[in-house]
């Protein structure tokens, strides 16, 4: 198996951050933190009635809404003490897998797994980063989808990383339910 990308976009906050919030002085227990990355993977099997273009067109409006109210993720960190909340942006890869998600949920391998990723959070080449976070948006071939995310350690913890994503998963029903009003289903 191997993710294939089939795009990368870089999302910004809906709205700029005010001038009042420049920088995020980092905890020294934020600072001591190693550089490694949260991992998160949600898996959703597939839904007829919602096409791969629209979840990811909801995905990335409500990242963007979000993202408002969580700007640390889009800054930059300096020098291991602050974050220069500077709405870079987070990276937001969309990929195709060439399996069913029954398949390689019944044998996963790790090797698999990282691909579902937006990169190995164990060991990120920096370089190739942006911000403090990425997502990436797995679909499968029979329609399922895979939702990785990898947040910044030094920002977030499993306690912060969930508040982001029920505070994401929130946004997202309701965009969609502004986007797609005659659903009966809703």
């Amino acid at each position: 198996m191997k993710a294939e990308i089939v795009s990368k976009d870089i999302l910004k906050p809906s709205s700029e951050t005010p001038n009042k919030l420049p920088q995020l002085k980092l905890s020294l227990l934020d600072q001591l933190a190693p550089p490694f990355y949260v991992p998160i993977l949600l898996f959703y099997s597939a839904s007829d009635a919602t096409h791969i273009t629209t979840i990811s067109h909801n995905l990335k409006a409500s990242l963007s809404e979000v993202l408002t109210l969580y700007y640390p993720f889009c800054g930059t960190l300096r020098d291991n003490s602050s974050v220069e909340c500077n709405d870079e942006g987070v990276i937001f890869t969309h990929s195709t897998v060439p399996i069913d998600l029954s398949s390689m949920l019944k044998n996963p391998h790790l090797h698999q797994i990282n691909q579902l990723l937006p990169f190995d959070p164990y060991n990120p080449a920096r370089e190739t980063l942006l911000g403090n976070m990425a997502v990436q948006l797995n679909q499968f071939s029979c329609g399922g989808v895979a939702l990785g995310v990898c947040f910044s350690h030094k920002l977030a913890d499993a306690s912060s990383a969930a508040s982001f994503l029920a505070a994401w998963a929130a946004t997202s029903r309701y965009t969609y339910r502004l986007e797609i009003p005659n659903q009966s289903s809703i």
